[in-house]
């Protein structure tokens, strides 16, 4: 009796854990983690419909049951909100109270376009990031749900992307949704369209003003776009019949000739794939066909070379999407491959002996690929394309965490491999291929993948990340260039996907999106800098060989006992500091430019890891800047830097404490060290005490001085003390920077950063040797 007891409490307890456990969004919604935004919508709409308090009036709970529906779809349309749910779950969002619309709303006015795979719905979020392209032209419609005009416009609409896929984007804007993006965009009327050129600017989109008709949108559209589609004579002929065309024959005789729209529709599809011709010479007609009956039949042929032979394939009269289905459908399928011919081409890719591969992972069929299939061959030739059917390569798929398709993904020399984070457009899957292969040394990792490169001892950068997040897609491409500057045995680049390894990010404190971390045996080194290719180089040069020290107790000693010939610039900082983080790159970039001066080191304390040290130099706010001067032993002497906490000024600050190379001259000290040939030749830096790029160049022109130092001598005039002397020298611009090789003979340097000056002054001191060689 006592043990029923029990198991009763056990499962009234477990019960009520479970009731009070938070349902996870993604699976209320019926969608995988890595769902786009569109996706979500789609996938809500379908739930508003079925679930609907309205349409399930008899079931009590109905309306809590829509509530969690509507509240996870709230949460996840947004990324900022969506990145909060992933990294905390639903804890910020306990008491978030939703409203929702009608039955009617959800079936009537919710996403007109959310539906429709041909036309791509964009938020404020990802307007940009679509729009904004070097290779693609968008049409965007903005509309209201609530817009009667725009209902009656959508079927047009979605007629208009059919008839112009592969041609240019269509896209919606809902701007009950994003009001604020219409609102920027000055949208005060609906439905409004925007035609934007490729690589347009955010405000250049072209309001289309006219009737709006499919056959006066479709003809604004085919006005706009600049395809070329060659006139071919019979000399011309001779010269191209070498290579693949798409040829329409328009002679007189011709009755079935496509009209102008339609030829440009199919030169516009099959840009980058084919060139389009046009032949009106009767003789040249009855040339190619070599047969009176096809002359009289067909007005399109597909001139094919095979092994340099030509073949002729007749193309059934037919409208723009007829026709290019059946040069498609000529044109050769890039193979299928299983899972052994996957693992072969992957160990040859480890040897050296097989070409990189971009593989298209897919379900269903591929024939709605099969345009970007065919176009990839001659956009990337050094690359091999390959499918696999996600169906029959199942144990594969999931082995490579392949969960939405198509997904594209490349396999590199070396073996690693990287799956595509963008859109699924031709350009950009092309983009990703040329980039990837480029970059031998950037791998998709797993947890598994994770726990065996930590003991490998070699360095790894990680970027961990959304696919859906924007600023995760914005860095991709930088992260990439980046890894190309490093050799896999210095440090390797790798990428964790946080929607498939959602509870493993977390174990691992990842707390926002992008988060890039170098792991160095037991170091681990956060990025915080902007996130370009620049500064994750810099930032892994720094961690890797750093040009700043890092105090600890151990090395302390080192600035205790500091001897006399050595300057120490020390930054003592707290990692919660913000005011620390701000100054941390200039603090970097500082130490890189003062690496000339070997007397100067660099360092920096981390207080809350060694409080005791920062106690004892009772340092009470951070960060805190101080240098120990030469010329004192250790500690026994300091200064205070309280001056603009950036690179130049660090720097000139720095080197107001050490001797300097540069000699200050008057107008007397600069004749004595002309005429005297034994100071040549003389660097002189003309400049004025209140001319800020003086005061900027003159770090600068010490560092050129240091480096110069016994091949010339370097001088410094101040030209407001000695103003006629220096009007006579015709000086009239400041910093003026000019090199004397004799008294009478100098050259005025034009450039005026370090590199440039050092290598202009030994370019001209080897020009002086040479003369003097011949001489």
């Amino acid at each position: 009796m006592k043990h029923s007891i029990y198991v009763c409490v056990l499962f009234a307890f477990w019960c009520l854990v479970q009731a009070d456990k938070p349902a996870d969004y993604y699976n209320l919604l019926n969608i995988p983690r890595d769902a786009t935004v569109q996706e979500i919508r789609k996938a809500f709409k379908n739930l508003a419909l079925k679930m609907h308090p309205d349409k399930n009036k008899e079931d009590p709970e109905a309306e809590q049951k829509f509530i969690k529906i509507a509240k996870a779809y709230d949460v996840l349309k947004d990324p900022t909100t969506r990145k909060q749910y992933d990294l905390y779950g639903d804890e910020e969002f306990k008491n978030q109270k939703n409203k929702y619309h009608s039955y009617t709303y959800y079936r009537d006015h919710f996403g007109i376009y959310d539906d429709d795979p041909l036309i791509t719905t964009l938020s404020k979020n990802d307007y940009e990031i679509n729009v904004l392209d070097q290779s693609q032209v968008w049409f965007v419609n903005f509309y209201s749900p609530r817009c009667h005009h725009c209902h009656e416009m959508a079927p047009m609409w979605r007629k208009l992307a059919t008839e112009l896929e592969g041609i240019v984007r269509i896209a919606a804007v809902n701007c009950e949704e994003d009001y604020a993006l219409c609102y920027q965009l000055s949208i005060d009327a609906y439905p409004s369209l925007l035609y934007y050129e490729k690589d347009s600017h955010l405000y250049d989109g072209e309001k289309y003003r006219g009737p709006k008709t499919l056959e006066a949108l479709k003809n604004y559209v085919l006005s706009k776009v600049n395809v070329h589609i060659e006139e071919i004579d019979p000399d011309k002929w001779n010269q191209l019949k070498n290579k693949e065309w798409v040829i329409f024959f328009c002679s007189t005789v011709h009755a079935k000739c496509p009209d102008k729209g339609t030829i440009k529709e199919v030169a516009a599809s099959l840009e980058g794939l084919l060139p389009v011709g046009i032949i009106r010479n009767i003789r040249l007609c009855e040339d190619i066909l070599k047969n009176d009956k096809w002359y009289s039949t067909y007005s399109v042929v597909f001139w094919q070379i095979i092994d340099g032979t030509s073949k002729s394939h007749l193309i059934e009269y037919g409208d723009s999407k007829q026709i290019l289905n059946q040069i498609l459908n000529i044109l050769p399928h890039p193979p299928s491959l299983d899972e052994n011919q996957f693992q072969d081409l992957r160990t040859k890719l480890r040897l050296g002996t097989e070409k990189p591969w971009l593989i298209c992972f897919y379900l269903g069929t591929a024939r709605e690929l099969d345009l970007e299939l065919k176009r990839l061959p001659s956009i990337i030739p050094t690359i091999n394309i390959g499918l696999i059917h996600c169906g029959k390569s199942s144990a594969l798929c999931s082995a490579l965490h392949i969960t939405r398709y198509p997904t594209w993904a490349v396999v590199k020399d070396g073996g690693a491999f990287e799956i595509h984070q963008g859109r699924d457009v031709l350009h950009e899957i092309a983009a990703f291929a040329r980039d990837s292969t480029k970059s031998t040394n950037l791998h998709a990792l797993s947890p598994s993948d994770f726990d065996h490169i930590k003991d490998a001892g070699t360095p790894w950068y990680i970027d961990w990340y959304a696919p859906w997040c924007p600023p995760c897609k914005k860095l991709t491409p930088e992260l990439r260039r980046a890894s190309q500057h490093f050799e896999p045995d210095t440090v390797q680049f790798g990428m964790i996907d946080c929607t498939l390894h959602n509870s493993f990010c977390s174990k691992q404190g990842i707390n926002s999106y992008p988060s890039m971390i170098l792991y160095n045996n037991s170091v681990t080194r956060r990025f915080s800098g902007p996130p370009n290719e620049a500064e994750i180089v810099a930032f892994i040069q720094d961690v890797i060989k750093p040009v700043v020290v890092n105090i600890d107790d151990d090395s302390f000693g080192q600035l205790a006992n500091k001897p006399v010939d050595e300057l120490w610039i020390v930054n003592y900082f707290a990692p919660w500091c913000r005011a620390c983080h701000l100054m941390e790159l200039e603090y970097r970039n500082f130490a890189k430019s003062v690496t000339e001066f070997k007397e100067i080191i660099v360092a920096k304390v981390n207080c809350e890891t060694y409080w005791e040290i920062c106690n004892n130099q009772h340092i009470t706010g951070y960060p805190t800047v101080r240098l120990y001067p030469m010329g004192s032993k250790g500690l026994s002497s300091v200064a205070i830097y309280n001056g603009e906490r950036k690179a130049p000024a660090f720097k000139q600050w720095a080197l107001s404490f050490i001797p300097s190379k540069v000699e200050t001259l008057d107008e007397h000290k600069f004749i004595r060290a002309v005429i005297d040939e034994t100071n040549l030749p003389l660097l002189v830096d003309f400049y004025a005490p209140w001319c800020v790029f003086c005061v900027h160049f003159e770090p600068q022109f010490r560092t050129v001085a240091q480096h110069l130092d016994g091949k010339v001598k370097s001088g410094k005039i101040d030209c407001e003390s000695n103003r006629l002397f220096c009007g006579n020298q015709g000086v009239t611009a400041y910093p003026t920077v000019r090199l004397y090789l004799a008294p009478d003979k100098y050259f005025t340097l034009d450039q005026q950063d370090t590199k440039s000056i050092i290598n202009q002054v030994t370019e001209l001191l080897g020009s002086r040797e040479n003369a003097h060689d011949e001489l």
